[in-house]
Parts: C-alpha cells; structure tokens; sequence
C-alpha cells in the first residue's frame, strides 16, 4: 500500500482549502470526528506536588536509629541521630499550541465544525501530560541526564547508595529475566527483603504487577490462574493462588520485555513526581497579524514538570 501524505494549506489555522474542506464538499455526504481515545494511565504512578516558584525541591529525613546497646544506669547515655535523606528538584516547562480559523470558513456557516475541530486542543493537553508521565517510566534504567534519582544513580539500579552512606548500596533492579512464576517470585522476595537506611529488615508487599500489552497474557496467568502457568502438572499457584498481586497494562510503555513490581509504601513516599504550576488551560486566541483574516482561534497553555526522587517501593526488571 502506498504512504498516505497529509497535507494543510497553511500549518496552525482551519481554512476552507486545507483541513475544512471537506466540510464545504457537496459530494461529501457525512463529514464523521475521527476518534481518538486518549487513555490516562502514569497518574496513578505520580504524587502532584506544588511550589511557589518555578522549580519544586523535596527531601526526606528518616527515623531509623540504632538498636540500643546494653548500657547501665549509671553509664553515660549513648546517643544516636537520625539521617538525612537525598534531595530533588523538578523544574517546570512552559508548553503552547494554538489553532485558528480563517474568516470564510465562518462565513459559510461551518463555526459548529471549525470548534468540533479545536476540541482536540484539550486532549493533547491531557495526552502531553501523559507522554511527560510516561518519558519518566520508559527511562527507569537510564542514569542520564534528565534521568537522575536524588541518589545519583537511575532509578532503577543495582547501585542505590543508602542516605546513611555506611550500610552500603541496595538494588531496585533485578538480573534481566523474561516474566515467569519464578521470576515473579524472585522479584516479590526482594522487595519483602528491602532494608532501611540502617540495614534493618523493612519489608515491602507487592500490590501491582505493571507490564506492557506484549506481557497481559503472562501477567494474567500469574496473577489470576490457581496453577503454575508454566507446569503440566497442575502444581499449585503458591505466589499469587489466583487472590494475590493486582496487574496492569502499561500502553506507554515502550519495552515490550520489562516489568515491574509496585509496593505498597504510603502515597508521600512515593518517587514519582507531577509538578503542575498551572493546569492545561484553553483561550480565545486572535490573529497576531491585523493585515489578514485568520480572526480567531483558541489557544492552549500549560506549565509542567516531571521527574523522580527515589523509588524504594519498586521492584524493576528489563525482561528478556
């Protein structure tokens, strides 16, 4: 089949010879909306914080201290402090769009249809703060720039330094394994083995399974069946029984082998970060140039931001 090309006569306004004229078209007998399903999936992952300026700043402090040592009375108190946890900032980005619409096509009475056409200003209003949500999750494993944690390592890594330097490093990333009862198992474990900032046992019980749509029907087997998918012996399912870890899909996910554990810490200590200064918003918009008769329009703008601080509760794997 050969490529279809899409063509406007003049790029950000509706005019009755470029994307409108279907709708002036005598021979054109129903003029249908396309549609377009817009699926808002990555909030549930992200806490939306606020600031007075244009950049947010967050930290943590901890309350692990010491197990008490043996001390009598008449000894001098031992005393111990609790640690400081890594800071981070997420800075916002302005963001604009604009259609408009040239003054034929509102006086061929088509108004009705150049509005039904801007409609899609609020969506892709919506769709960014999506795509911005789901940028962060595709690059749990990259380390670089925009893709720090607090820590200074990605956000899913073998590397975590604990804020109390001593204790060591700790892992949020398992060995790259295709998604199984096994490995499904392997990763569980590790997050009930998660330690504090001491290395004292803090452990975390899985709730959500998240997998692209390539990995539904393993996580379903997983999650739902009462048996070991992978065995032909009808071995009892001792990981999730059919009653155990919720699933989802991920649509914007762009791996089709990664997967991932979510636990169950509190909201306030969840890593992910949405930092909305102000709301997708729409707005008449006029002409900027009075010498022609592109005489109105709307307009969309926003401000947002994303990022990471460090995300203890999960467990990531980059399938096989």
């Amino acid at each position: 089949m050969a490529a279809i090309t899409l063509w406007r006569a003049q790029p950000g306004y509706i005019s009755r010879s470029g994307v409108g004229k279907d709708a002036i078209d005598k021979e054109v007998d129903a003029l249908i909306m396309v549609a377009n399903k817009t699926v808002l999936q990555g909030a549930r992952f992200f806490r939306t914080v606020t600031s007075q300026s244009g950049t947010y700043k967050e930290s943590g402090y901890a309350t692990g201290l010491p197990l008490p040592p043996e001390s009598e009375d008449s000894a001098p108190m031992p005393s111990a402090e609790p640690t400081a946890d890594f800071p981070k900032s997420v800075s916002v980005t302005t963001r604009r769009l604009a259609v408009q619409v040239e003054r034929a096509f509102t006086e061929d009475q088509l108004f009705s249809v150049a509005r039904q056409m801007m409609s899609g200003l609020l969506r892709v209003g919506k769709l960014c703060i999506e795509y911005g949500m789901a940028d962060q999750w595709n690059n749990l494993t990259t380390g670089t720039g925009n893709y720090i944690g607090a820590d200074g390592v990605a956000y899913a890594a073998t590397t975590h330094p604990y804020a109390r330097r001593q204790t060591g490093t700790w892992s949020n990333y398992g060995t790259a394994a295709a998604l199984t009862s096994t490995t499904y198992f392997t990763a569980h474990k590790d997050l009930r083995k998660r330690t504090d900032e001491r290395g004292y046992i803090s452990p975390i019980k899985p709730t959500l399974l998240i997998v692209p749509p390539e990995l539904e029907k393993k996580a379903r087997e997983i999650a739902e069946s009462n048996q070991v998918p992978e065995n032909a012996m009808n071995t009892a399912q001792t990981v999730t029984g059919g009653k155990g870890v919720n699933w989802m899909v991920y649509d914007y996910q762009t791996s089709a082998t990664a997967w991932t554990l979510w636990g169950d810490l509190p909201e306030d200590q969840n890593g992910f970060l949405f930092f909305q200064k102000v709301a997708p918003s729409i707005a008449p918009l006029e002409g900027a140039d009075k010498s022609t008769d592109i005489i109105w329009g709307e307009r969309l703008r926003m401000r947002v931001g994303f990022g990471v601080r460090i995300l203890r509760g999960i467990q990531h794997n980059a399938g096989a």
